[in-house]
């Protein structure tokens, strides 16, 4: 289930909340100059649309006063549609201005039945209405003098070529900004020409313009859904930023809480973050109950092993004060004999405790301390230690390893131990030492000629200072020190046991 849950939603770094945020928070402005770019153009269409729908009716009317009703013009002019040339985006052209001239003679007015439909198409003077003859010069107009020629603008030009065009001039508030202005701030004056037809000739031209409405007026006249869209951005951003920060601050109170209990001596607990914590966290949490977890078992293994040392040097340290105290309070009546008994006594009492100092000293070094790694020649190294024992070991190197990296002395503690336990236990027979490899490890195999180990004994084997020899001088740590140098290397050592001998196996 975990290794599932971590494919659902697997954790993520520190990192990657932080670049999310960041680009939350990049995004939520860039979206909002999107969005009123988009809507910009959208109103500039709206707005070209309007005017192309007026022109239509104005250049209709025009035609048909003067074909005089013919039908066929008519149908034509009504089949004759223009798209918008501004709805893929648009840029200001110049002023009209820079290319109004005069006509030396004004044309002729045109029909009287135009002047009513330009009236209408005037919408209050909100839009302004030009009417310009074959040269592109004003013949009637809401807002310009006739006799006016705007024939050198683009949109003008085109039209009397017979297509319809469209620009956009006169940017709001372009080159100045005034609380005046605040409304139309942004916003562009589309122009349109529409060519007027009789028959295949161009006869005029239709030329509107109308202010769009800008992205701040827009966003005035929709405040209210505006408004609601902020409240639900900046609702949004809180729920985010909140998430994001719970991400982060839970798992380390989380943590600091659990290693505050552990301060306190409480029993330490499983530290749960949650599926959305970092990875970072994660991998903290885990190191930190690991580290609890190494600690607890450590302050334990302390506990235990303080209590099992005084216990076992109880025993020699009350021999030998014994025997001092009858040696100081009976000396003199003492056989020379009965001395050198006591003394005896004391000096063997002293030698098991330099044996359990020297071994607890051995097992301190390899548990606590690092392991200070060279490469070891296999073949070499037995035949050394083989070569101690002479014949009371049958060395037998199989398919072994030529090098192995780790502790020297670590691994000729192991292997003697082995040796000397098998030799103790081995009924006299010489010690077989098998040397091979498995799983690429090490391998050593020991194997003695005993009786075996009893039922009752297999399972303290490996116990500290438990040994059925301890009137021979044993300590019940050589077996200990094997299991501690195997764990290590996260070896392993093992034992099969019968009554023809038992074989131990150790795996570095």
């Amino acid at each position: 289930c975990g290794d599932l849950s971590l494919l659902i939603m697997p954790r993520f770094g520190i990192k990657y909340w932080l670049l999310t945020a960041n680009l939350f928070i990049l995004l939520v402005p860039a979206f909002g100059l999107v969005f009123l770019r988009m809507w910009d153009r959208h109103l500039v269409r709206v707005t070209e649309e309007h005017l192309i729908a007026k022109s239509h009716v104005v250049a209709d009317v025009w035609s048909f006063a003067v074909d005089g009703g013919a039908g066929e013009t008519v149908e034509r002019a009504r089949h004759r549609t223009f798209a918008p040339r501004l709805d893929q985006g648009y840029d200001v052209a110049d002023t009209v201005e820079a290319f109004a001239r005069f006509a030396a003679v004004p044309g002729p007015r045109p029909p009287a039945g135009v002047a009513a439909a330009v009236r209408g198409a005037e919408e209050g003077g909100r839009t302004a209405v030009d009417l310009l003859d074959a040269t592109g010069c004003a013949v009637a107009s809401t807002v310009a003098t006739p006799g006016t020629c705007y024939g050198e603008t683009p949109e003008v030009r085109r039209a009397l070529g017979g297509d319809y065009e469209a620009v956009t001039r006169e940017r709001a508030g372009a080159g100045s900004f005034s609380l005046a202005d605040i409304g139309h701030y942004g916003s562009v004056r589309v122009f349109t020409a529409m060519p007027v037809l009789s028959g295949d000739e161009v006869i005029g031209v239709v030329r509107m313009s109308e202010r769009s409405s800008g992205p701040l007026e827009a966003v005035w006249d929709h405040r209210r859904t505006v408004l609601l869209g902020g409240g639900a951005c900046l609702l949004l951003m809180f729920v985010v930023t909140h998430f994001f920060s719970r991400a982060i601050s839970r798992p380390v109170q989380e943590l600091t809480a659990s290693a505050e209990r552990v301060a306190r001596g409480e029993p330490p607990r499983a530290t749960r973050l949650s599926r959305a914590a970092p990875s970072e966290l994660a991998s903290l949490g885990s190191a930190v109950e690991r580290m609890t977890s190494q600690l607890t078992d450590r302050a334990e293994y302390i506990a235990g092993f303080a209590t099992t040392v005084s216990h076992e040097m109880k025993t020699p340290i009350a021999g030998i004060r014994g025997a001092i105290e009858l040696l100081r309070d009976d000396w003199q009546q003492m056989t020379e004999a009965q001395r050198r008994r006591f003394l005896e006594n004391i000096d063997a009492d002293a030698r098991r405790m330099e044996r359990l100092v020297t071994r607890l000293l051995e097992l301190a070094r390899i548990q606590s301390a690092p392991e200070a790694v060279e490469a070891i020649d296999v073949e070499a190294f037995f035949a050394e230690v083989a070569g101690v024992y002479g014949a009371r070991v049958d060395l037998l190197m199989e398919d072994a390893p030529r090098r192995v990296l780790m502790n020297r002395d670590h691994l000729e503690n192991a292997v003697r131990n082995l040796i000397d336990n098998a030799i103790r236990h081995g009924g006299g027979v010489a010690v077989e030492v098998r040397v091979g490899s498995r799983d690429g490890r090490l391998e050593v195999a020991v194997r003695d000629h005993g009786p075996g180990i009893s039922e009752g004994n297999r399972k303290r084997i490996f116990d500290r200072f438990f040994t059925t020899d301890r009137d021979a001088g044993g300590t019940g740590l050589g077996l200990a020190i094997v299991q501690a140098v195997a764990e290590t290397r996260n070896g392993s050592v093992s034992f099969d046991t019968g009554p023809d001998g038992s074989t131990f196996r150790l795996q570095v």
